[in-house]
Order: C-alpha cells, then sequence, then structure tokens
C-alpha cells in the first residue's frame, strides 16, 4: 500500500495551522459560520464526477434526459451542503475532563454538546479514534467520550479535537475544532514495594539529618481513624468497648514523624522507581496519611489528602 511521505503530511499540517490561528484554542466553542468548514466527502465527490460524466454524455449525444439528470445530481450535492451546514449551526461543544490515567492506558476526554436546535449525526474524532456518534433534540445536552493518543508517562498539550457530521446522506464533511488549553497527565504505571517502612525519616531531613525517628510513647496527642495494617497496641480498646469504633492512638513523639518518599532512596531505573513512588502515592493517601515528595528536580512539602496526591502524580508524570 502506497505510503504519503511525511514531509508532505508535515508541510500540509504547518498551512492548516496558519488558516486556523488560535481561533479553536479554546475550552467551550460554538459553531458559526467562521469556524464552520464544508466540503464534498469522499462518497460526495465520487457523487460530483458521476454529475460532471453525465453532463459530459449529455452534450455529447444531446440528450436532455441525461442533462437534466447530471443538474439534478448538483442541486442534490449543494442542498446537502446547505442542510449539513445548518444541521451543525449553533451546535456548543464544552470540554468537561480527563480521567486519571496511569501508563499504558490512554486517557478519556468527556466533552458536553449542546444543540440549538435538532442536529443529527455528530461525532469527535481524534487522529484514527473515534466516539460514538449522538443525535440531539432541540436544547438537549449530551456527554460525549472520546480517547486521547498519549499512553506513555507524560504531561501533554491537547490534541486537536475535529467535530464532524456527515448528515444529510454522507454527500458532505461538515466539521470544526475545539481544541481544549488544559493539560493532559499520564501518570506512571503504579507498581507494589515494600519499601514504606524504610522511608520514614525526620521533619530536618532536607537540613541534612538522616537519622530515622523511632515511634515514641511519650505524651497522649489524639485519637485518630484506625488505618489497616496499623499495630494493634495503639488501638483505643476501652474506647471500642464503649463504641464498638476502632481508633488509633498518637503520641506527641508520633506527631513529629513524617512519611518522606524519597527518589534517591529507591532501586531501579527511573521509570521503576517513579512507578514505585505512584503507589506508594496512592496507598498513603488511601490510608489518609501524611507525607512529602521528594524528586530530583522537585520537592512537594508534606500534606495529605486529593490535591495533595494530584499534586504528586503530576509532578511524577511531568520528571
Amino acid at each position: 500500500m502506497f505510503k504519503r511521505p511525511a514531509f508532505i503530511d508535515q508541510f500540509r499540517q504547518s498551512i492548516f495551522n496558519k488558516l486556523l490561528k488560535n481561533k479553536h484554542k479554546t475550552n467551550e466553542i460554538e459553531l458559526q459560520h467562521k469556524t464552520i468548514y464544508v466540503l464534498p466527502s469522499k462518497l460526495g465527490g465520487q457523487f460530483l464526477l458521476i454529475a460532471l460524466l453525465n453532463f459530459v454524455m449529455g452534450i455529447n449525444y444531446q440528450n436532455n434526459l441525461i442533462l437534466a439528470m447530471a443538474y439534478l445530481m448538483v442541486v442534490v450535492l449543494v442542498f446537502a451542503i446547505l442542510t449539513g451546514y445548518k444541521n451543525v449551526r449553533g451546535l456548543s461543544v464544552k470540554y468537561q475532563s480527563v480521567n486519571e490515567s496511569y501508563a499504558p492506558k490512554a486517557p478519556i476526554a468527556r466533552f458536553q454538546i449542546q444543540a440549538q436546535s435538532y442536529c443529527e449525526l455528530i461525532k469527535l474524532i481524534n487522529d484514527n479514534l473515534e466516539s460514538e456518534t449522538v443525535s440531539l433534540q432541540s436544547k438537549e445536552k449530551k456527554t460525549v467520550e472520546i480517547a486521547l493518543k498519549c499512553c506513555e508517562r507524560g504531561a501533554y498539550g491537547f490534541d486537536r479535537i475535529k467535530i464532524i457530521s456527515h448528515f444529510p446522506f454522507g454527500l458532505v464533511s461538515v466539521w470544526s475544532y475545539i481544541e481544549p488549553t488544559e493539560t493532559v497527565y499520564v501518570y506512571p504505571q503504579p507498581i507494589a514495594t515494600e519499601k514504606l517502612d524504610t522511608q520514614l525519616y525526620d521533619n530536618d531531613l532536607h537540613d541534612g539529618d538522616n537519622a530515622k525517628v523511632k515511634a515514641g510513647n511519650d505524651d497522649f496527642y489524639q485519637l485518630t481513624p484506625f488505618v489497616q495494617g496499623t499495630a494493634l497496641n495503639k488501638v483505643s480498646w476501652k474506647h471500642y468497648a464503649k463504641t464498638q469504633q476502632l481508633l488509633t492512638k498518637e503520641f506527641t513523639s508520633d506527631a513529629s514523624q513524617e512519611l518522606a518518599l524519597i527518589f534517591n532512596m529507591l532501586s531501579g531505573n527511573n521509570e521503576h522507581r517513579l512507578s514505585q513512588l505512584c503507589f506508594l502515592v496512592n496507598q498513603l493517601t488511601d490510608q489518609h496519611m501524611a507525607f512529602s515528595l521528594t524528586l530530583p528536580n522537585k520537592h512537594i512539602a508534606k500534606g495529605q489528602g486529593i490535591n495533595h496526591q494530584k499534586a504528586c502524580l503530576q509532578a511524577l508524570a511531568e520528571f
């Protein structure tokens, strides 16, 4: 099978980018005259070619019936172009979100489509990936999902997503684009590690003190929800006897501890270390534990919760 040279695609893409400028680089777009493009589809091109051949035959043989057929076919194509344009005019497409993705699984982007009037056969295309085809009633909203091409760990700019319809008859391609300004993150593939128990360090670690902190039994500090794997001698059994709720006793020395996830303390190549850190970040977040993250090029201070987890995972993806 013949393959088009790469430089032709690059040249075509550069010209295309200059023509489009940045008018599609937005998280929400409403399709209007300046952002809608219409051309005959592949089937429409064949249809037009047949109409041209009929016209030539009609001229050569001076046959009015064949000429009438050629004119009728051109009228049908013009009608299809106008109807296809009217079908998508006023359509609103809004970027919603991208799901969390861990390599090598590609992320899924969600878009909300709303029609001002009845709209037929709309779908999104990202290179060779397509969403489902949807039709909408007037003022109806639908959420459409489409897979993105990025599947390796990293931070990516959004691809230009094509919004396209071949309504009616499949004779025309009516399309536009949306290019969200968000960054897409593909996190490292989580790999389980047994390194967690050796990552407990003093808060002064970053000042050069690498001494481990041992759990103490000084003064009582607080009660916290029980986390699976916690030593049973730290459970407040008196509280459990009264309320049937498992709580863990913390002491003042425990309160000064910090879980520090450190890239250089793990073994393996870069990707393997990042995968182990990804696993630990998720594990500690699920266990509602505070921790810091230290990479060769970045340090994230101690914290906990979903936002802290997201910041850490994004740092791992960008490394």
